[in-house]
């Protein structure tokens, strides 16, 4: 006779929060990416000093990235963003990368703003995704 065993009590909220927080991780990514740009603008254009600011908030994406990406492959439901998730931090770190060639190879790193677009073009979609995503 097999032995059905109840859910742990509680066990069922956390796996409905799993999929809340993974799309909250991924709006987060989209406001942090706008915040960058509108950074540095504002530095470009002589507003303000804001290359310390957008230094900072581009390591601290690195926590809604991370997040998603440990959400995808660990959290049952959300496994069919795991591939999306994995690119994005892909693109994250290069474009970390990018930034850090800047007194090395400034030809390179100058890709780092159009990098920055895709970062943002896959964090939308993976966005747009969770979103619409129905089970």
């Amino acid at each position: 006779m097999t032995t059905v065993r109840p859910q742990a009590r509680g066990q069922g909220r956390v796996r409905q929060i799993f999929p809340a927080l993974f799309s909250g991780f991924a709006v987060l990514t989209l406001v942090g990416i706008a915040g960058q740009f509108v950074l540095a603008g504002m530095s470009i254009f002589g507003v303000a000093d804001g290359w310390g600011l957008h230094g900072l908030l581009g390591g601290l994406l690195a926590l809604p990235v991370i997040g998603m990406l440990f959400l995808a492959l660990t959290a049952h439901a959300l496994h069919p963003f795991r591939r999306d998730a994995a690119i994005l931090m892909v693109v994250y770190l290069l474009q970390v990368l990018l930034a850090a060639l800047r007194g090395d190879i400034p030809a390179v790193a100058s890709l780092h703003p159009l990098n920055a677009l895709v970062f943002a073009d896959v964090a939308m979609g993976i966005a747009k995704a969770r979103f619409s995503y129905t089970r």
